[in-house]
């Protein structure tokens, strides 16, 4: 952990890498600041994006989201916002399926939740220009714990 930031990683692999590095290879860093616990399952703003940001995907999105969270202890909303390039031609349930597929792949805990009913996940697909990250000022912050 590197305490300045608060940026947070874990060490993939120290065998030598198919290339021939001989580095550690290391997850992503995350921003421990930015995660957030749902189900007793923490996920962070780079989950997220991993979802969002999926190959297939991006034929259809312009890179632009927010995602925001409601509700309490016993039921929770995560709401992610999506910009297509456009609306018309977008194919919503394929980026919804590639979405939670990549998101809920490693956490049986909110696998378990979604399930169940008590952890839903929204989608909301809007025209380039359409999600209020355009009017705010500075660096928008992509996830927003609203609970």
């Amino acid at each position: 952990m590197n305490y300045d930031t608060e940026d947070t990683t874990a060490v993939v692999s120290r065998d030598q890498c198919p290339c021939g590095r001989t580095h550690l290879r290391i997850m992503l860093p995350e921003r421990e600041a930015e995660t957030v616990w749902v189900a007793g399952s923490p996920f962070n703003r780079v989950d997220v994006e991993r979802g969002v940001f999926q190959r297939e995907n991006m034929d259809y999105l312009t890179g632009e989201y927010g995602a925001s969270l409601y509700g309490d202890a016993e039921e929770t909303t995560l709401r992610v916002s999506m910009e297509c390039l456009d609306t018309s031609a977008c194919e919503k349930e394929l980026v919804k399926e590639n979405f939670l597929k990549s998101f809920l792949r490693y956490r049986p805990l909110l696998t378990e939740a979604h399930q169940d009913g008590s952890f839903n996940i929204l989608f909301n697909f809007s025209e380039p220009g359409g999600l209020e990250l355009y009017r705010i000022k500075g660096r928008p912050k992509r996830l927003v714990d609203r609970r």
